[in-house]
């Protein structure tokens, strides 16, 4: 790990009122006069009075009216922290002078944008600054003249930018669920309706706009600073804040439905599922994602081009199983509706969330030892008040792969092949339960390794977005790629800003570390 930042900013860097400077002056001449250990003590306060005499009442101090609203906006409550202040700016100057701020007090920070990572830590901080994308230019969305394109302000979640893309007949390869925000989805790669054509998510950026540590600001496309445009596309936070991103847009129609069924049909499901790997290599534009939580099964199926029929004949193999309704009935609609249907049927009650995930080829008895540890698990849990364990799995054509490395690549390290995705999610509400929830999603995703392992079908690859604390996402990227990652990281932050300050996030400086990439 670099060692802790040493540039400080001059106060007169940051433009201020007279009177602003002369209430500040004070602060800053107390807090230079104290100890290293002095200092740790002070910093919370300190924060809490100084943002909210730059910033005025965008800087949410602990104690003010409006603090337990922002604390605890988050999509998991194991994730609300007692963070000094929360800043809410409206301009991307007001972030670069936060920057320089937390520069000059050595402050911890974290960066929340829909704030619906599930890891304590990455949205959040104790004692720190919390830059919370929620308002002024941060939700604005720009349609560009040859509409080929879109800028999307970082403080907005997917759902408001398939409704405001709806009335150009366009959309994006966003996010699947409407609660989502931009930019930590695609940070992470970003898994969307039209992965099988386009790649992840993060392959549809033409360009990022970035603060860097020093609070400057650059942009990063294939012709600017394209090493740090390759980074972004799964590399996470490491080299600066995000301010706005560029998309580029596609025809918002798709085909889509979602069935609910027993969880007894799983079985077939599974041999459908194989059946369905091979149909995708030949058919790009479909989309499966499998749901199953406790006894049942929903199941979304999409497809982005035209069809003669009721059903796209890609999902024939699931035609014949039994099913007990719609959650979203089968038609032709836009993206921005699927998403409010999906959003209709999600959990609304708040609850404790965890992840943990892993990646394979296509493999039946996978799938079977997936079902058995996922059943052994909810009998272990049994007994608590409430504690849902969600199986997902993604199928992912080499289609995906190819259309990423047609883009310019990724860090991922994925050989163009075809793949799944699992993940296990927990939701429950005691948190003194949460070591036995999450041994019981260890052993799910143990079994299924361990089958993968056997059979060769395991892939080291870990999707950042689903990934838990202990596991290792970059690391699994590959060695060249994560050692590409960490000079792409030393060049745009040599003083090691967002790997010392930052709170959480999957850091480069703590990657690489885990015996978890299945040597």
């Amino acid at each position: 790990m670099p060692p802790p930042p040493t540039h400080t900013p001059a106060l007169l860097d940051i433009p201020l009122a007279s009177s602003q400077r002369s209430a500040l002056k004070p602060i800053l001449s107390g807090f230079s006069s104290l100890t290293s250990s002095e200092r740790e003590v002070a910093r919370p306060s300190i924060l809490a009075r100084v943002f909210p005499i730059v910033f005025g009442d965008i800087a949410i101090a602990q104690g003010s009216s409006l603090y337990e609203e922002h604390r605890t906006q988050l999509w998991s409550p194991n994730c609300y922290l007692s963070p000094a202040v929360l800043l809410t700016p409206t301009t991307t100057s007001q972030v670069q002078q936060a920057l320089s701020l937390i520069r000059l007090f050595s402050a911890k920070f974290s960066i929340r944008g829909g704030g619906h990572l599930q890891n304590p830590g990455c949205s959040s901080n104790d004692g720190g600054v919390v830059i919370s994308f929620c308002k002024g230019e941060f939700t604005n969305l720009e349609l560009l003249k040859d509409k080929k394109t879109v800028d999307i302000g970082v403080g907005l979640r997917w759902a408001d930018v398939y409704e405001r893309l709806d009335e150009y007949g366009l959309a994006v390869a966003g996010g699947r669920e409407p609660r989502v925000g931009v930019a930590g989805l695609l940070l992470g790669g970003g898994l969307s309706y039209q992965c099988g054509e386009v790649g992840v998510g993060c392959m549809g950026v033409d360009e990022y706009e970035v603060i860097l540590a020093d609070s400057t600001v650059v942009h990063a496309s294939k012709t600017d600073n394209p090493d740090l445009f390759w980074a972004l596309k799964g590399g996470g936070s490491n080299f600066g804040i995000i301010t706005k991103v560029t998309m580029t847009t596609l025809p918002n129609t798709i085909w889509s439905e979602n069935r609910l069924y027993d969880a007894s049909q799983n079985t077939a499901f599974a041999s459908a599922l194989m059946a369905y790997h091979e149909l995708i290599e030949s058919d790009p534009k479909s989309c499966l994602i499998y749901h199953t939580v406790n006894d049942r099964t929903f199941v979304t199926f999409t497809y982005s081009g035209p069809f003669e029929g009721d059903h796209p004949d890609i999902f024939k193999p699931f035609r014949d199983i039994p099913y007990e309704g719609h959650l979203v009935p089968p038609a032709t609609r836009t993206v921005s509706n699927m998403a409010k249907g999906i959003s209709d049927v999600l959990e609304g009650r708040k609850m404790l969330h965890e992840m943990r995930t892993t990646t394979t080829l296509p493999d039946l008895e996978v799938y079977h030892a997936a079902e058995k540890a996922r059943l052994e698990a909810i009998t272990a849990l049994s007994d608590l008040d409430r504690a849902d364990l969600t199986m997902v799995i993604q199928p992912m054509t080499s289609h995906s792969v190819k259309a990423a490395q047609d883009r310019g690549g990724n860090p991922f390290g994925l050989d163009a092949v075809n793949h799944q995705i699992f993940l296990i999610l927990a939701d429950y509400t005691n948190p003194a339960v949460g070591p036995r929830v999450q041994d019981a999603m260890r052993k799910i995703v143990d079994a299924v390794e361990e089958v993968a392992k056997k059979n060769g079908t395991y892939l080291p690859f870990k999707y950042t977005n689903y990934a838990a604390p202990d596991q290792d996402p970059l690391g699994s990227y590959g060695a060249d790629n994560l050692a590409r990652i960490k000079g792409i990281a030393a060049k745009y932050d040599p003083q090691g800003v967002f790997q010392v300050l930052q709170n959480g996030g999957w850091l480069v400086s703590r990657a690489g570390m885990e015996e978890d990439l299945g040597k």
